[in-house]
């Protein structure tokens, strides 16, 4: 088979089958065994599992025992390298040695949508540059949906790369990356660059980047991957978190010394995620942020440490919170903080200051500030607030209170006028503070 891109194209979006049927159609006509087995497999996918299904079954046996050591062959593939579905190559799992020559073969003919290509010791790692070039040269296949650089023959610390793509139609709207190491050349960061520089990529709406690394996890090779791309004024999502492939917790934040240099890059930037972050940020403003969550914000020596091993050493100070005293973000409407209680990081209330005194935020509507170990505390600084007329929705998920904090809202009820949900709990109050509380506020228990 020789399919022009164009027909790639619409097998790429025939969620019916429509366009793959009528190309079995043509090849049957012509004596082609490919086009039955488009028939059956397209039949099979549609059926379910009864004794209907049996004689199909069959038939799909026969057929790729006759057939597929020739359809594979023609690819540069071997038997077992590849899946298929509805009568076309589907996933594909092979050693990057042997790639090489074969990603642009395979991409041209065949609507592919899941590429694992397997990196080890062996050799393999020696021949991922040459394949990492190979396909920024070809570019993606507009039915690729995933690109994965397994890395299972290493030691089990490494987990894979793995880059998936979103797309409506032949457009590429969404990109969302699993990373495993930042110093590793050849990896998840040359995955992001290809796809960022990919003409179909101009019109990016989200980015998502997920970490797996221990530690500090300096953002510098990202941010320089990112700036290498260019500015992108179609995204409007921009997402980084961590994520536990072996189920393992670790101590782990990134730092970030630039939030303007990330900001400047999406001016249309609307929703902005950040993890454990040893943030140094002196000035920050952006026109069009809408929403911005922080989970822990520290500006320290050595980033966060475990509560039980501060013992002598100094301990760390949460005061990455400063930036917002002076932050010009005039369209931010959510504002969500996770202090995470003390676990790793020494909160005091004096880092919160620059919240409650910031004047930059006057389309506030929507306050998260959980799991925060001084909440009583919290509640002074809160009803002293004098920006933040507008403030609809007031979330205390996880905060610490007493009888003390709970009764600093209930008087100074007065300082927020538009306030329709006000989110906590009654755990740690008394029933006479947590009646009056009820009383005076619309009160939504998280």
């Amino acid at each position: 088979m020789n399919p022009s891109p164009e027909d790639l194209a619409a097998l790429s979006s025939d969620v019916d089958d429509t366009f793959r049927l009528r190309l079995a159609q043509a090849l049957s006509e012509r004596g082609d065994p490919r086009g039955e087995f488009i028939q059956v497999q397209c039949a099979l996918a549609k059926m379910k599992p009864e004794p209907s299904a049996q004689t199909l079954r069959a038939r799909e046996a026969s057929l790729l025992a006759e057939h597929e050591a020739t359809w594979l062959a023609e690819l540069g593939l071997l038997p077992g390298d590849a899946v298929f579905a509805r009568g076309f190559v589907d996933r594909v799992t092979v050693d990057a040695s042997r790639a090489h020559g074969v990603y642009a073969r395979l991409i041209r003919q065949e609507p592919v949508r899941a590429l694992g290509l397997r990196v080890d010791l062996g050799g393999s790692e020696e021949q991922l540059p040459l394949l990492l070039e190979e396909i920024r040269h070809t570019g993606f296949a507009p039915s690729l949906e995933r690109l994965t650089l397994d890395r299972k023959n290493y030691w089990d610390v490494i987990h894979d790369d793995e880059l998936e793509l979103r797309r409506q139609g032949t457009k590429l709207l969404g990109l969302s990356l699993d990373l495993d190491d930042f110093g590793r050349a050849d990896s998840g960061l040359a995955l992001l660059d290809i796809a960022l520089t990919s003409p179909d990529a101009a019109l990016l709406e989200t980015l998502g980047i997920k970490l797996t690394g221990r530690g500090s996890n300096p953002l510098e090779a990202l941010l320089q991957t990112l700036e290498r791309a260019g500015a992108r004024p179609s995204l409007r999502e921009w997402t980084l978190e961590f994520s536990c492939p072996n189920g393992r917790e670790w101590i782990r934040w990134v730092q970030l010394d630039s939030l303007s240099r990330l900001l400047a890059l999406y001016p249309k930037l609307q929703t902005l995620v950040l993890p454990m972050t040893e943030l140094q940020a002196v000035h920050v403003e952006h026109p069009e942020l809408r929403e911005l969550s922080l989970h822990w914000l520290g500006l320290i020596p050595c980033g966060p440490s475990d509560l039980s091993q501060w013992k002598p050493a100094p301990v760390p100070k949460g005061t990455g919170l400063q930036f917002l005293r002076e932050a010009h973000l005039p369209k931010l409407e959510r504002l969500h903080i996770d202090f995470q209680y003390e676990w790793y990081i020494a909160w005091t209330p004096e880092d919160l200051a620059p919240l409650f005194e910031a004047k930059g935020l006057p389309s506030l509507r929507q306050l998260e500030l959980r799991n925060c170990a001084f909440g009583d505390m919290l509640c002074h600084g809160l009803v002293r607030m004098e920006h933040f007329p507008s403030l609809q929705v007031l979330d205390l998920t996880g905060v610490i209170l007493t009888d003390e904090g709970a009764a600093t809202l209930t008087r100074h009820r007065d300082r927020f006028p538009r306030l329709k949900q006000l989110v906590c709990g009654p755990w740690g109050l008394s029933e006479s503070a947590w009646n009056a509380l009820e009383k005076r506020y619309p009160v939504t228990v998280p």
